[in-house]
Formats: structure tokens, C-alpha cells, sequence
């Protein structure tokens, strides 16, 4: 059966276009990658021509998410098995490919509204990708270019749509609370990441709550949170490590108010020996709301 094997790219609308900018670049280490006619902006994080996607608008949240399969006769399988279960699908036209660097897509909306987009054959980029603030480049290939956790107003409900009709796999629950309110999250994986999606229940100010980008050196995350302090970007929790996924990371704010995180370290899962768990702390330590000044 066809499945999403990845996290493909990520499209924001954002309000303040030049401070996401100074953000991808300057403090994260991501490359241009070129505006097209209609103002879009596009970013580089490894070898594939596009991985976050940029455009003017006003809602300051996630416009779209893009998942990887394996083939052109794979969105065939995708689509017409999202058809059967009577989700509305649309195929992307040539020039929306394009903007998105892929060969093909189909797009659809998740349960909660966010426009879900499969793809096939991501494009590379015409040069070799050189990180720049991130030394030690970005944990990507065959484990997608990270993760995002989204609001889910019934969590069984999402679970079912990603797991069902897309084939992600479960890894794990997380239920606790947090900062005096209940933190109940569905974890689901696409390949060796611990998860590419979590499902979080209960009321966001945005769909998206972040995204995470890994680094392949511990370094990376301590000069990264320093870079963030150094350029004004509000810290939302400090550097911890995750109890499921084992990360050491840190929480900052995107000019939009939603967050990103960048961390070192996940746990991988082997799905011939994993046995999904229900834990009960989100942190073993860190991850701190920030003193207030």
C-alpha cells in the first residue's frame, strides 16, 4: 500500500515577509531559493530546490504541507484511495509544481482544514547546498525535512486520517499537563524519525504549533538558541530534552507567533521492534517557559 514516506516542504503565509527573511537566513542557516513572479519566496535546507515556501498574506500561519511518495503511480494509489473515502482532491496545475519544485501533487484539506499536498520527485537544486549558520547541516534525506505538531480538534479523528489514508504509523501518546493545562498528543512516524507529525488536542492560537528542523551536531542547537537571543527572537521554552523522542532542543517564535524548534539527537524507530508507549512528561528536564525580564 502507498504511504508518505516524508515531510517534503512546508508553505507559510506570512504578514512580515522580510523578517522571516532575516529569520531562514541569517539565524537558521537556510538559503534562497529564488522569488517567483507573484512575490512567493523560496528556501533552501539541503540538496532539494525548495523546502519552505513563503508568500504575502495575512494570516501568519501553515498554507500548506507537503508529504513525499514514492512515484507518480503512488499519488495515483493516494488519490484514489482519498477519493473512495470521499476526500475531495485536486491536482496541482504545472505551474503550482513548479513553485513547489516537484514533478507532480495532488492537494486536499486533513480533518482540521489544513491543506495536505502529496508529492512526487522533489527536485534538486541547481547547486550544491553549503550551510551556512548551521555547521554541521540539517538531518534530512530519507527522514524528510523534519516535523510539525498541529492543532487537532479530535484527536482520534486525525489519527485516523493520517494513519488510515495516508499510512503514517503510530509511535507513541503523550498526555500530561503544562503549564496548568492539559497537553494530550498523538505522535506518528513516516520513516526512522520518531515522529513527522504530532496531533495535539484542544484549542492553538494557530493551526500550526511549530516545526522542527535537526542538526547533526549538539553545537548547532547551543549557537543557534545564542543567535536567537543575539537577533531578538523571543525564546518560548529553553533548550531540554523530549522524553519520547530523546531531542535536546529550544522553542523560539516565528515573525508569524507560531514556533519553530531546533534540536539534535531524535530517537529513531525501527518499526520490526517498536512498541508505541503512553508517557506521561512531555520533558525530561529543560524546556522551560522563559524567566520574564
Amino acid at each position: 500500500m502507498a504511504s508518505v514516506n516524508g515531510l517534503a516542504y512546508l508553505g507559510f503565509e506570512v504578514s512580515r515577509m522580510d523578517a522571516w527573511h532575516a529569520l531562514l537566513t541569517d539565524v537558521l542557516g537556510f538559503a534562497a531559493a529564488g522569488t517567483d513572479p507573484d512575490g512567493t519566496r523560496a528556501y533552501r535546507m539541503d540538496e532539494n530546490a525548495r523546502r519552505v515556501i513563503l508568500r504575502q498574506g495575512p494570516s501568519d500561519d501553515v498554507a500548506f504541507m507537503g508529504w513525499q511518495v514514492d512515484s507518480r503511480p503512488a499519488l495515483d494509489e493516494m488519490a484514489a484511495r482519498l477519493g473512495s473515502a470521499g476526500i475531495a482532491v485536486a491536482r496541482g496545475t504545472a505551474s503550482e509544481a513548479a513553485a513547489r519544485a516537484v514533478e507532480a501533487f495532488i492537494a486536499f484539506s486533513d480533518p482540521d482544514g489544513i491543506r495536505v499536498e502529496l508529492c512526487a520527485s522533489p527536485k534538486l537544486g541547481a547547486e550544491p547546498f553549503r550551510p551556512s549558520a548551521i555547521a554541521s547541516g540539517f538531518v534530512t534525506g530519507d527522514q524528510g525535512m523534519g516535523h510539525v505538531l498541529i492543532g487537532a480538534a479530535a484527536r482520534e479523528r486525525s489519527e485516523r486520517f493520517y494513519r488510515d489514508l495516508l499510512g503514517l504509523k503510530l509511535t507513541d501518546y503523550v498526555e500530561t499537563v503544562r503549564a496548568g493545562r492539559p497537553l494530550n498528543a498523538t505522535f506518528l512516524h513516516a520513516n526512522p524519525r520518531h515522529h513527522s507529525i504530532a496531533l495535539a488536542e484542544g484549542a492553538m492560537a494557530k493551526k500550526l504549533h511549530h516545526f522542527m528542523m535537526e542538526v547533526r551536531a549538539i553545537d548547532d542547537v547551543g549557537q543557534a538558541f545564542d543567535r536567537c537571543q543575539d537577533a531578538g527572537v523571543p525564546i518560548v521554552r529553553t533548550i531540554g530534552r523530549h522524553e519520547n523522542d530523546q531531542m535536546i532542543s529550544f522553542y523560539a517564535a516565528t515573525p508569524s507567533g507560531f514556533a519553530f524548534e531546533v534540536g539534535w539527537g531524535g530517537r529513531r524507530i525501527d518499526d520490526r521492534t517498536w512498541k508505541p508507549t503512553l508517557w506521561h512528561k512531555a520533558s525530561e528536564w529543560g524546556h522551560r517557559a522563559p524567566a520574564a525580564s
